[in-house]
């Protein structure tokens, strides 16, 4: 049995005997917060473009900033959808 096929079935056997059940309220609450997380970081993404382009050479870390928060933005996107499949299966 490999890692992930273990892993697989340890969860689902914690989730049978509801060990790893989380009221809808958190997790509600936690996407919410998730997608809130978004979007600010879509805005500070949206800044950091217009203050690379304004400041061009003099800010030489502005595109790396910018990558790293389009980067961040999607992993953090990715989490809030994987929490929402999660309470979907609760359901």
């Amino acid at each position: 049995m490999n890692n992930d096929a273990f892993i697989t079935q340890v969860m689902d056997g914690l989730k049978e005997h509801g060990v790893l059940m989380m009221t809808d309220d958190f997790m509600d609450q936690l996407i919410t917060t998730l997608h809130a997380n978004v979007t600010i970081i879509n805005t500070m993404t949206k800044i950091a473009e217009i203050e690379t382009e304004m400041l061009g050479n003099l800010l030489p870390t502005g595109s790396r900033q910018v990558d790293s928060l389009k980067t961040l933005s999607k992993h953090i996107a990715e989490i809030a959808f994987n929490v929402e499949d999660v309470r979907d299966e609760q359901r």
